[in-house]
């Protein structure tokens, strides 16, 4: 059973479910030949059809529903359907989990406070009917007092409350807010080589299957130095996955030409598919959450680790075994909270840095297109190896639709 790329479904779809590799290819960014033996594959398991130009050109017609027939027919993908669903699930709770364990964490150690602030007191109004010990250790036999059975209910209700009023109606909940301000939303530019490429045959694509060296370096990073740079090595990639072909021109200059997205179902491209002129990352936050909850959560964060450090100071030689264990759990609980922003925060910064840098210098690249003297030439000598065929259905010259017989009446006729 095949293992289908949700890169080229979702490729398909947007191209209307009749497709050829190339279209494919340029759309995706997806190396030619993986994308014609997906196609292929795809085409089988769904029960697709193939159409063939009197060129060679290969046509995949998939059904509209082939996610459908896929999903019912792959055990696989219905596990991992499910798996998916569950895996959501389980990691909004995670999220959502350190939230929760905060607001627990500032509700058992400030009411813990209270109330050996109230025991010290009432015991020193009532008289010595209790020890030091008894006094401050007694709050763990108030079960049955109707005081400190709505204390902690009136105290978080109230906590909360100015929380729900800020982040109503906003992106991410309080709980959520506390899960991105602690690790962050994850790498804002883990598509990054998707786009790359997906912008490289569009390009491609627009230009009408020619491109220049100058033109695809703004959208790569590494483009080597002396030699490699000189002899546009860089360009190596870029032909490999499009099975494109090196020209040289009377002048010696190089320009690339790609046989195979020279052939298209796409109409005219237009401003909807329009290529940025050099590739941006995307640059890297801090958090998603607002700046309302951002200070909300740190506020927290810091209350709670002041909190357990005075609730250590009181209970300091009073503590046994059990309460002494669960305050360093504590303690150690609270300095992650404050520890892991912290640092996070800086090497965010980091990050963000080096994606200016690597921005502006894909920018400069893209400058340099405008000012190479070289550059009209290369493009003149280019045009005549741009050309584009549009597929039409009397292109067509055999189906997988219809049996042979029949299609050779019709060609008769």
């Amino acid at each position: 059973m095949m293992n289908a790329n949700p890169q080229l479904m979702t490729a398909v779809e947007q191209l209307g479910y009749r497709v050829t590799s190339g279209d494919v290819a340029s759309q995706t960014g997806m190396h030619l030949e993986v994308a014609r033996s997906g196609l292929l594959a795809l085409a089988n398991q769904t029960g697709g059809h193939l159409q063939v130009t009197d060129t060679g050109e290969v046509i995949y017609v998939l059904a509209p529903d082939f996610r459908q027939i896929l999903l019912r027919k792959s055990i696989k993908l219905q596990l991992k359907a499910w798996v998916d669903r569950f895996s959501a699930a389980g990691f909004y709770l995670v999220k959502i989990s350190f939230g929760i364990c905060l607001v627990t964490s500032i509700s058992i150690v400030y009411l813990t406070i209270l109330a050996i602030a109230l025991s010290a007191i009432f015991s020193s109004e009532g008289g010595g009917d209790c020890g030091d010990d008894n006094c401050v250790l007694g709050i763990f036999d108030w079960g049955g007092s109707n005081s400190a059975n709505t204390l902690p209910t009136a105290m978080t209700t109230s906590q909360l409350e100015p929380i729900r009023a800020k982040t109503q109606r906003k992106p991410v909940n309080f709980l959520e807010a506390v899960f991105s301000v602690l690790f962050g939303d994850g790498n804002p530019n883990a598509d990054l080589e998707q786009r790359r490429w997906s912008y490289i045959g569009n390009l491609i694509h627009r230009q009408r299957g020619v491109a220049i060296a100058e033109q695809i370096a703004p959208y790569l990073d590494d483009l080597g130095q002396g030699y490699d740079r000189e002899y546009e090595n860089y360009m190596l990639p870029v032909l490999t996955k499009f099975n494109g072909i090196p020209e040289v021109s009377p002048t010696g200059g190089l320009v690339y030409h790609f046989p195979d997205l020279q052939t298209t179902l796409k109409d005219a491209p237009d401003r909807s598919s329009r290529v940025p002129k050099a590739l941006r990352e995307r640059k890297w936050k801090f958090t998603k959450a607002t700046p309302e909850q951002t200070n909300w959560s740190i506020a927290l964060f810091t209350a709670n680790l002041v909190g357990i450090g005075v609730l250590s100071v009181l209970l300091k030689g009073l503590a046994g075994i059990w309460v002494g264990g669960a305050l360093v759990i504590l303690a150690l609980y609270g300095a992650g909270l404050v520890i892991i922003p912290a640092c996070r925060y800086v090497w965010v910064k980091g990050q963000d840095r080096q994606v200016r840098k690597r921005n502006h210098l894909r920018s400069q690249q893209a400058n340099l297109l405008q000012q190479n003297e070289l550059v009209p030439e290369k493009l003149a000598y280019a045009r005549q190896f741009a050309k584009q065929h549009r597929i039409t259905d009397r292109d067509i010259i055999y189906t997988t639709q219809e049996d042979a017989l029949s299609q050779e009446f019709k060609r008769l006729e």
